[in-house]
């Protein structure tokens, strides 16, 4: 009787030790502060990301307003630094400005080359050239043989194009998405001595 007493005594042990052992997992306290530091670090990265991505739109527009700027202002000042004479007319609210100007080459060969700005498309710039020379005409409405070296082009209450013959002036105001709009402003001389326009002007 004795062991069969002590036998049930250490069932019964048994029996109150599982039920009082603890059980794994979380409770729901600790799973709600799990998912609140989650929900925070997921706000604070995806901010950071957001933030990242706006940043490289502006450098990006900036950047390409730039590139705009400097791609239209060399186009200009190699035609007109070799030109035996310019032209700039105003027609409205257009400019066109014609140059009868060198080509590279050891032997001078003569080009007729044209810049056209219209305000249409936000402000556009056109360029065009001829060779042999020949005369360039405004192009009204008809852009296909001109070549458009960009737009978002305003002029900012100053023209584009200014002065004549002996110094030229570029002012360009270039839009650079949500950025301050890019400005440039430069100015071109002709180095030839020679005052001949035809058959450009």
């Amino acid at each position: 009787m004795t062991g069969a007493a002590v036998t049930g005594s250490a069932a019964r042990g048994t029996a109150a030790s599982a039920s009082t052992a603890p059980e794994s997992g979380f409770t729901l306290i600790e799973l709600l502060v799990y998912v609140s530091f989650a929900v925070v670090i997921l706000v604070i990265v995806g901010g950071m990301l957001i933030s990242s991505v706006g940043t490289e739109r502006d450098v990006r527009s900036t950047t390409e307003a730039t590139n705009l700027g400097q791609l239209i202002s060399r186009s200009v000042q190699s035609g007109v630094r070799n030109a035996s004479q310019v032209s700039l007319q105003n027609i409205d609210d257009t400019q066109l400005l014609v140059a009868r100007t060198a080509g590279s080459a050891a032997s001078v060969v003569w080009a007729c080359q044209a810049w056209f700005y219209t305000p249409a498309a936000g402000g556009s710039v056109y360029t065009k050239r001829t060779s042999p020379a020949s005369l360039i005409a405004a192009p009204g409405g008809d852009l296909a043989s001109w070549i458009k070296l960009g737009e978002g082009v305003s002029t900012n209450g100053s023209a584009v194009f200014g002065g004549v013959n002996d110094r030229i002036t570029i002012a360009l105001d270039l839009e650079a998405g949500t950025q301050p709009s890019v400005i440039v402003n430069t100015t071109v001389t002709p180095r030839t001595l020679a005052t001949v326009g035809a058959p450009c002007l």
